[in-house]
């Protein structure tokens, strides 16, 4: 079982419709002011523009965000449909121009590349393509339709520079928040993990351990809780220093680590030397028979023991449960279970498992 953690690609759709809504309306707020400066003959040019080709545009990126692989197609459709509202402002320009000699204000291009950029968070290099190819069509404009007179060039140079510093701006804001993941990463990481063994730690394991009850529950899977304790460690600790009792902590959780290496198994250092296993979608008889090799890779391994009341060898005990759960089921109750098992493994001598089924002790 693998760690959660934020994905760097997911869109947060709630967020994104809102933002995209106060587009919208901030496009229509501006056709009863645009209406009033405008003659009349451009008023069908300007209706065109704004709710033929501008709404509609922004309300097709609204829709978008209710497909089931919107996360995939975000970053593409977001610069685009821009870039597209963009040249619908250009057309209004040029017909402007021809229909009634009017120069349009040219700075909605600037305000829609800073919308996209800041407000949508379009990324450094979609916000470079959008930026070329609007200067590509304003330049276009200014080539074919001298509606600037001498200063054409002037106000491509202003929109370049304040493309120029946009861009420099998306830059420094992606890393950073990069820098932010990274380190929310790491962070969630060290929160999860326990560093000497690398497994999940008692605090993720509880998260876990119910998600997997809710699965198991919701599935009808059954699900089992194995409990490990290394014997009489503290005798092995006291005997051979604390470095080799880690040692023998981390051999025990790579023996966990081989044996339980499914998706669906869930290993963590609880506390100490002991260990907890949570594993989907096994019988009772699979289950007892990965105990069975975790003691048999104990035997294998061969770790001198011998101090105070220790074997000859490191050993461990288990106690396990594997049972079918429902809703009413409390990870409590099966943790009770698993530790009843493994604290009559320590009875009866040690190096042993002991099954708990249906609330009786069953031997191994």
């Amino acid at each position: 079982m693998y760690m959660d953690v934020p994905s760097e690609t997911s869109v947060n759709l709630k967020k994104l419709r809102i933002t995209l809504s106060m587009g919208g309306l901030l496009i229509l707020s501006f056709i009863g002011i645009d209406l009033l400066l405008l003659p009349e003959v451009l008023h069908q040019a300007y209706y065109i523009s704004r709710l033929g080709m501008q709404f509609p545009l922004l309300f097709v990126l609204y829709l978008l965000t209710f497909l089931s692989n919107y996360n995939a197609l975000h970053k593409h459709v977001l610069w685009l449909g821009v870039l597209g509202i963009t040249y619908a402002n250009f057309w209004l320009l040029v017909q402007c121009w021809t229909q009634a000699g009017l120069v349009f204000a040219w700075e909605g291009t600037l305000l829609y590349g800073l919308f996209g950029m800041f407000i949508l968070r379009i990324n450094f290099i979609y916000s470079l393509m959008y930026a070329v190819l609007s200067l590509v069509g304003f330049a276009w404009i200014i080539i074919h339709y001298p509606m600037y007179g001498e200063l054409g060039s002037i106000k491509f140079g202003f929109l370049l520079c304040g493309f120029a510093v946009s861009l420099v701006g998306v830059k420094q804001i992606e890393s950073g928040f990069k820098r932010f993941q990274q380190v929310n990463k790491k962070l969630l990481y060290l929160n999860q993990i326990d560093p000497l063994t690398e497994l999940y730690n008692r605090g993720a394991m509880e998260q876990n351990f119910q998600r997997m009850l809710s699965i198991a529950a919701r599935t009808n899977t059954r699900i089992s809780v194995f409990i490990v304790d290394l014997d009489n460690f503290k005798d092995f600790n006291d005997g051979y220093g604390h470095l080799r009792g880690d040692d023998v902590i981390q051999l025990q959780a790579q023996i966990l680590r081989q044996i339980f290496n499914r998706e669906t198994d869930m290993v963590a250092r609880f506390g100490g030397d002991e260990f907890v296993v949570v594993s989907l979608g096994n019988t009772t008889a699979e289950s007892e028979a990965q105990a069975a090799r975790v003691l048999e890779a104990w035997q294998q391994n061969n770790v001198a023991h011998g101090k105070g009341k220790g074997q000859r060898i490191v050993s461990c005990s288990i106690g396990l449960i594997n049972t079918e759960v429902d809703k009413s089921t409390e990870k409590e109750r099966l943790f009770e279970m698993a530790d009843r098992a493994l604290y009559e493994a320590k009875n009866r001598g040690r190096a042993r498992y002991v099954s708990a089924i249906s609330c009786e002790l069953a031997p191994a």
